[in-house]
């Protein structure tokens, strides 16, 4: 297979050396001439996962038609909030593909489309028709454990079945298993939702509230899950799968996850503004907590953890102060 990764971050780095690795020709995008060069010449990354010895095989380039260039497939890892600006005038390129398969994670800001959507609207495709070739890649993949070679399992969702299969075949290796599924609304938003509750994960975890409030805490943001993501269109299975359950307890409990890393910083007083600026990474779980909210709102949804969490993220509410709202809320059944 003929691969285009646009995207050299973390996981788009990971992914393309994995896929040199699986025997595949790679060529990947960065936006950062200081990447490019460094992939190229010392065969590392200097920003990304840094730590990660790369394919002698994977080129870099610098301008996307060049990734795309001979390319059969593109493999996107791009964050939510540049992907449309960054793809919108390729779209006529990325239609041409035989499959297109996204593993960034977040929703569109200000429509709150997932990025599936935003693509097949780059692609000019109608979600689902014969012109979808766009996949979704989700599950428990923290980019440095891949790199490392530790074993680990993912899901790739997408409506048709054969794309979902070459996907599936052209990735999974020794160490690295691929799952495949047809839920693709319910693989993007178990991925993406539960960057919100890591950030919280991080929160109860530098406060050091105990494995009691850690335990409750996650289940309760699991049923939170599942409640937002169905409404959404997501079928309630999914969410108890690799991209839903799995990468909720992987992100919320590792310290290589970002967004628990910010939870943590914001329980030592950190600010976001201060965190933000401080790392080249973008942390998803941020504008996806904002935009979650607002869904919550538009659909009447009680979404408690979601809210204070962007209580503490946006109004500089202290998070005991959040802990306190959360348990002082009114008496319920467990499954409200």
């Amino acid at each position: 297979m003929n691969f285009a990764i646009l995207g050299a971050g973390s996981w788009g780095t990971t992914l393309a050396n994995l896929l040199c690795e699986n025997g595949h020709q790679v060529k990947i995008w960065a936006r950062e001439a200081e990447v490019v060069e460094g992939i190229n010449k010392q065969h590392r990354n200097p920003y990304f996962v840094t730590g990660l010895e790369l394919s002698s095989k994977l080129v870099a380039v610098n301008r996307i038609e060049e990734a795309l260039h001979n390319a059969e497939y593109a493999l996107t890892s791009i964050p939510s909030g540049f992907l449309k600006p960054t793809l919108q005038e390729y779209g006529e390129e990325l239609a041409g593909l035989k499959g297109i398969i996204n593993v960034a994670k977040g929703f569109e800001r200000g429509t709150g489309k997932r990025l599936s959507q935003v693509l097949c609207d780059i692609i000019r495709a109608e979600p689902e028709s014969e012109k979808d070739i766009v996949a979704s890649l989700s599950g428990p993949n923290l980019a440095d454990e891949v790199g490392m070679k530790k074993l680990g399992a993912s899901v790739v969702a997408c409506h048709n079945e054969d794309l979902a299969r070459a996907f599936q075949a052209g990735i999974s290796n020794s160490y690295f298993r691929i799952y495949r599924q047809t839920d693709r609304t319910g693989v993007e938003l178990g991925g993406t939702l539960k960057n919100i509750f890591a950030i919280g994960a991080g929160i109860v975890d530098g406060l050091d509230l105990g494995d009691n409030a850690k335990a409750a805490f996650l289940t309760r943001s699991l049923h939170e899950l599942v409640r937002l993501g169905t409404a959404l269109g997501g079928e309630t299975q999914t969410f108890y799968g690799l991209a839903g359950l799995g990468d909720l307890m992987a992100t919320t409990s590792s310290p290589l996850s970002r967004n628990h890393k910010l939870g943590q910083a914001i329980a030592q007083g950190k600010t976001l503004k201060e965190i933000t600026e401080a790392s080249k990474m973008v942390v998803e779980g941020v504008e996806t907590a904002k935009i979650a909210a607002e869904w919550g709102k538009k659909l009447t949804l009680p979404l408690p953890i979601t809210e204070e969490l962007c209580r503490i993220l946006f109004e500089n509410c202290p998070p005991e102060i959040a802990a306190k709202h959360l348990m002082s809320r009114s008496l319920k059944s467990e499954t409200d």
